[in-house]
């Protein structure tokens, strides 16, 4: 039995037929007009083989290359339409996947933000506290000669530090350090704090890992934030 044959098998087989026919001839009055090609050209299967119409287009050297034309332009702009989808999807998933970096980042941001104030609020079980009181010292910048005071001591360990800065000393943020030299250069501890004026005295509460430090004599410097220039205390590491 001979299976039946399809339009859409019917047209590839016309294409097959018209590469070994002539060039395309002249326009004909029994010619169809472009509608009917395009139409026939984007869907084959709505027109009978026996239409008078695809009988023509199928024997004529002009009306078969105009379809062959409108089919090909179909076709590129339907390619065309797909690799602007694709592009179209790549880029939207190229904007999700930097959307959920961005958002990772940001809230790993946050968390390393916040550590300190967790800290704060749960503090570790080997956390020693330890008050510093720097009243009776005076505010020495720079590398001048200071008088001699006895040094301040801190053990090898993490430390929540109570700091009680010297008379007359501002409230504000300031950065903490302990180094080997008073420009803080060779600095082996940093943290920061919020100083706060309380009934005439003007005291920070930071944090401070002190536990990779070698026992020695070092400096314990303090800045203001703006100021551009720390305020030097002799400090012992036990």
């Amino acid at each position: 039995m001979t299976k039946k044959q399809t339009p859409e098998q019917w047209f590839l087989d016309q294409l097959a037929a018209y590469a070994h026919r002539q060039p395309s001839a002249e326009r004909t009055p029994q010619c169809r007009d472009d509608s009917f090609l395009q139409a026939y050209a984007a869907n084959p299967d709505r027109f009978a083989l026996s239409d008078p119409d695809v009988a023509h287009v199928s024997s004529c050297n002009h009306c078969m290359p105009r379809l062959l034309q409108f089919r090909a332009t179909r076709s590129a702009a339907s390619s065309l339409r797909s690799k602007l989808a694709g592009a179209a999807a790549l880029s939207a998933a190229l904007l999700l996947v930097g959307f959920l970096i961005g958002t990772s980042w940001r809230h790993q941001r946050q968390a390393i933000q916040q550590a300190p104030q967790s800290a704060e609020l749960n503090p570790p079980a080997s956390l020693t506290e330890r008050t510093l009181d720097l009243t009776e010292y005076g505010t020495y910048r720079g590398a001048g000669e200071q008088p001699e005071k006895p040094p301040l001591i801190l053990p090898r360990a993490l430390l929540h530090i109570n700091l009680i800065l010297p008379r007359f000393s501002e409230a504000g943020m300031y950065s903490i350090l302990v180094a080997a030299d008073r420009g803080g250069k060779n600095r082996l501890a940093c943290t920061s704090g919020q100083a706060v004026l309380t009934n005439g005295r003007t005291a920070v509460a930071f944090f401070m890992d002190l536990r990779s430090i070698k026992p020695g004599d070092y400096l314990l410097l303090t800045e203001l934030n703006g100021q551009d220039d720390f305020y030097s205390y002799p400090l012992r590491i036990q």
